[in-house]
């Protein structure tokens, strides 16, 4: 097994032990146990890019296990009332319109479902989970600005789809 590919397998094991720790009161070790999670999303490209040895494996595999991750531990918040409830809808959304933009390109004759910008909602979705994770006073504006980051990448996510349909 690849680095980058332990470095991901890594992240979807941290994720229901981040959950425990949240619903245990523990959120300090909840909060560094997602922050190193959150790290090993950023080392696995790494890795994968410089062992040049990219595939659509490892790149499938990234993304179900940083959804897994922020999935889990955004509806574990919600759960324990924190809030998040923008978070939730925002990524439930994401998640319906990802199996239909996958099928509109599967059509097409390239079954792939684009990543726009994930870097950037990225380096916002993390933070706010974690501002969300210790209590941060200013989580709810954070959340705010990565809401408004998560439907700029859903707008670009419907104008790829429409690209796909209307050149059938």
């Amino acid at each position: 097994m690849r680095i980058a590919d332990v470095l991901t397998a890594s992240r979807v094991i941290a994720a229901p032990i981040v959950i425990w720790l949240i619903f245990a009161n523990e959120t300090l070790a909840a909060f560094y146990l997602f922050a190193a999670a959150a790290i090993t999303d950023l080392l696995d490209g790494y890795f994968a890019r410089r062992s040049k040895k990219t595939t659509s494996y490892g790149a499938t595999f990234d993304g179900l296990a940083d959804f897994f991750l922020l999935i889990l531990t955004g509806v574990a918040l919600f759960i324990k009332g924190e809030g998040l409830s923008l978070f939730v809808v925002g990524v439930i959304g994401l998640a319906l319109t990802a199996p239909v933009l996958w099928l509109i390109s599967r059509k097409k004759g390239r079954p792939t479902v684009p990543h726009f910008d994930t870097n950037i909602l990225a380096a916002f979705v993390y933070p706010t989970i974690m501002a969300y994770i210790i209590g941060w006073g200013y989580a709810l504006p954070l959340l705010l600005v990565t809401f408004a980051v998560g439907l700029y990448t859903f707008r670009k996510y419907v104008v790829y789809t429409w690209s796909i349909y209307a050149n059938r």
